[in-house]
């Protein structure tokens, strides 16, 4: 990925240099930088590091035997049955301090089966364009037990300094047993102060 992201970087620079001696519009100019920021939100995002963490609160037992009270049954396939995120601290963040987004959800098995596989999976996007995934990481919530249950997971990454200001969306979404369940969407904002400033990163829901 460095690879794709150098190689385009330089073909811009070059490309930038080669319009600024022919006398290329200003316009034009300012299209070839606005390419190259996105070239570099994309590299600082993808190499940025991800940790994952996750904490059963309520097993197997629980969550079935709670299900059965309000639908006497099992259903015929596993059901994602509450989902939340937010992100946090979610107020005005320094890059170069943490970012967490925390989510509690909860999981029933179908009637059929006592094991079921539950992922969770974070997407950020570009700034200028919200359908361009610049990062995405899927982990298994439940692979100690294998089992449904209730649950709290947690993304913490770090975003690094020189990101270019802009509002980043953030997806998150869970799958259980293959099957994509609930998308949930936040969004970072990072906006400079001033010149000098790197930026300040407001996270809001």
């Amino acid at each position: 990925m460095w690879t794709q992201y150098s190689r385009l970087s330089v073909v811009l620079l070059l490309s930038l240099a080669l319009a600024t001696t022919t006398g290329c519009k200003k316009k034009h100019i300012k299209t070839f930088m606005a390419i190259v920021a996105v070239s570099v939100a994309a590299k600082i995002i993808y190499d940025m590091a991800i940790e994952q963490r996750s904490e059963q609160t309520e097993n197997d037992k629980q969550v079935v035997n709670k299900y059965k009270e309000q639908h006497s049954e099992l259903p015929d396939e596993p059901q994602l049955l509450a989902y939340q995120t937010n992100i946090m601290p979610g107020s005005i963040i320094n890059p170069g301090n943490s970012v967490s987004i925390q989510s509690s959800l909860e999981v029933v098995r179908g009637r059929d089966s006592s094991v079921v596989e539950i992922k969770e999976r974070i997407t950020i996007y570009d700034n200028k364009d919200p359908d361009l995934e610049l990062k995405s990481l899927e982990k298994v919530v439940n692979q100690d037990t294998n089992r449904c249950g209730a649950f709290k997971n947690e993304f913490t990454f770090t975003l690094p300094k020189g990101m270019p200001q802009g509002v980043y969306p953030i997806k998150t979404t869970v799958i259980v047993d293959g099957k994509e369940f609930q998308v949930v969407e936040n969004k970072m904002q990072l906006v400079s102060i001033d010149s000098e400033s790197s930026g300040v990163l407001i996270a809001a829901n």
